[in-house]
């Protein structure tokens, strides 16, 4: 059974024919997707996030391609309205936690990666792990994950720069994994205001040794 027929009207409306490798058709193709559904943040934050984790490979020598691909298909499971993705995930088979039935919007990266694979064919198992744990990381994240992780963080969706934004950047200046630290100690902060923590971002902020705060 073909997944897609599950999922918001536009998605089914507006096929894909092309190839995911060509990242400019691929842009276009997401753009025209988001704007169909009337996802207008998402549709302004994606390409932050895309040149971010373009910029953010070619520093740490990160393949830029794969590191854009993910960054073109982080968000796009966010089409779903909120209240659907629990029963869009049941349907699709896909495990889901307490915490994510309790926050739905947790559930947006593994449809991210549906897509991925469904609608666009990418095959390539580095940008699915990517797209799938950029929201929250994981215990043993690689580099791409840690590049298209901190684009997410360093333009976020929420309007304006982050209050972070220089601080992490700073901790960039170290690295990748520098970065990473600096970010998870900082979601597991009050000033974070997490409604849930994951069960992979507590995975991630063991890995790290960081300690949840407040």
């Amino acid at each position: 059974m073909d997944p897609l027929h599950l999922w918001p009207e536009p998605l089914r409306a507006q096929t894909w024919t092309g190839d995911a490798g060509d990242l400019t058709a691929l842009a276009d193709d997401v753009d025209t997707l988001l704007a169909a559904c009337g996802r207008e943040v998402t549709r302004e934050h994606i390409p932050r996030v895309t040149a971010e984790a373009r910029r953010l490979a070619r520093h740490f020598r990160v393949p830029e391609g794969a590191a854009a691909q993910a960054a073109l298909l982080h968000d796009l499971g966010g089409i779903v309205p909120r209240g659907e993705m629990v029963p869009l995930c049941r349907a699709l088979g896909i495990p889901i936690y307490p915490e994510e039935r309790q926050v739905p919007m947790l559930l947006h990266a593994q449809l991210s990666v549906v897509l991925a694979r469904e609608r666009y064919g990418v095959t390539d198992e580095g940008v699915l792990q990517a797209i799938r744990y950029h929201t929250t990381l994981h215990a043993a994240p690689n580099p791409l994950d840690l590049v298209v992780f901190l684009a997410d963080k360093l333009e976020w969706d929420q309007g304006g720069a982050p209050p972070y934004q220089a601080a992490l950047r700073r901790a960039l200046r170290d690295g990748l994994e520098a970065g990473a630290t600096w970010m998870l100690r900082w979601m597991a902060s009050p000033e974070a205001r997490l409604l849930v923590p994951h069960p992979d971002l507590r995975a991630a902020w063991a890995a790290f040794g960081v300690t949840a705060r407040g």
